[in-house]
């Protein structure tokens, strides 16, 4: 018990002891230049519809660190409304999905009495060619609201009409095998995930568009390559692991795919980049040091600086990322010896 070295018993409580405060369950909703140098962040309670005690702050130095999809909300929308004007057009290029599917392999019982679910959540990868990369997922007992997400495996490459229809006829040829198969009871126990990521250079470009009377998030087509609807490679492999998991236990056992894949849209599990490292802000919204272009003091610190797709689960990288940026903030009181902000 307790051997996940998660945020809260690492970074954030050595902050605390180090005098940091920590204000839970309050999101940002802006960050503003101050006119007498610095910013202005404004929060209030997250979920909040009534009573959001909202609340501004001023700080010198303000990291944003709020997830691929958090971080450039606020950038987007800072820019957009003139709070921070100088962010680089560049926000919201090279956006990465880790050119990812989530598919998987499910039984139609549990095979013995431990099935699948217990132990260490990842423990095992490969590789399926020199650019795709592949990690065997568990989860717990009981954990077992991801199988809503999964369903028959269907041919990638073909028109939505085509998918349906072997959608369908899977259902129609063995109904009860695939009725077992979708069931949620015990799914955990009786299946795998397989996280499969490339490295293949494709991106989107997201931007800020008023829909409904809300500013929302919308994508196109980025740099590279088109985004793939479906990867084959992740389709041989879950077949291989099915096979693999039917043999050694004598339970049937079918690859499966996601509900969003039948309509050409795979998942990812690992959403980055729209705020790329960058050696100039047309190219880029951080400098090497992960300071923004033209707001001196203000930081992106999270998955959105990463800038290619690493096919590999990205947790590691963004740490590196963040123990290098801090790593060279100069202590109070001694010089700064990264080159001089831009902006």
């Amino acid at each position: 018990m307790g051997a996940k070295n998660t945020l809260a018993k690492n970074y954030l409580a050595l902050a605390e002891r180090r005098g940091a405060r920590i204000e839970a369950l309050r999101i940002v909703v802006e960050v503003r230049d101050d006119p007498r140098g610095g910013y202005l962040v404004t929060t209030e309670r997250s979920g909040a519809w009534l009573r959001r005690r909202r609340r501004t702050i001023r700080s010198e130095q303000v990291v944003l660190a709020a997830g691929t999809w958090g971080t450039q909300q606020l950038l987007h929308r800072m820019r957009a409304s003139a709070a921070l004007p100088r962010i680089s057009d560049a926000v919201g290029r090279l956006t990465r999905t880790n050119s990812e599917a989530l598919d998987g392999a499910v039984a139609t019982r549990v095979p013995d009495a431990a099935g699948y679910a217990h132990g260490v959540a990842i423990t095992t990868s490969f590789h399926v060619d020199e650019r795709t990369h592949v990690e065997n997922v568990r989860y717990g007992p009981g954990s077992n609201l991801m199988g809503a997400l999964a369903t028959v495996l269907v041919p990638g490459g073909r028109s939505l009409a085509r998918r349906i229809s072997s959608l369908l006829a899977a259902f129609g040829r063995h109904p009860l095998r695939q009725l077992r198969l979708a069931s949620l009871h015990r799914w955990s126990e009786r299946g795998i995930i397989a996280l499969v990521m490339q490295t293949a250079d494709n991106s989107l470009t997201l931007s800020l568009r008023r829909r409904f009377g809300r500013d929302v998030l919308t994508s196109r087509q980025g740099h590279g390559a088109p985004n793939p609807s479906h990867l084959p490679e992740a389709h041989r492999a879950v077949a291989a692991i099915a096979g693999r998991m039917q043999r050694e236990t004598g339970v049937r056992t079918e690859p499966r795919g996601s509900w969003p894949e039948v309509f050409g849209i795979p998942l990812t599990a690992h959403f980055l980049g729209g705020a790329v490292i960058s050696d100039s802000p047309d190219r880029g919204v951080v400098d090497a040091w992960n300071r923004v272009w033209g707001h001196p003091g203000l930081h992106v610190v999270d998955g959105s600086a990463v800038p290619a797709n690493p096919g590999v689960n990205p947790s590691l990288t963004i740490t590196a990322l963040a123990e290098r940026a801090f790593a060279h903030w100069p202590r109070r009181g001694e010089d700064d010896h990264r080159p001089a902000p831009a902006g």
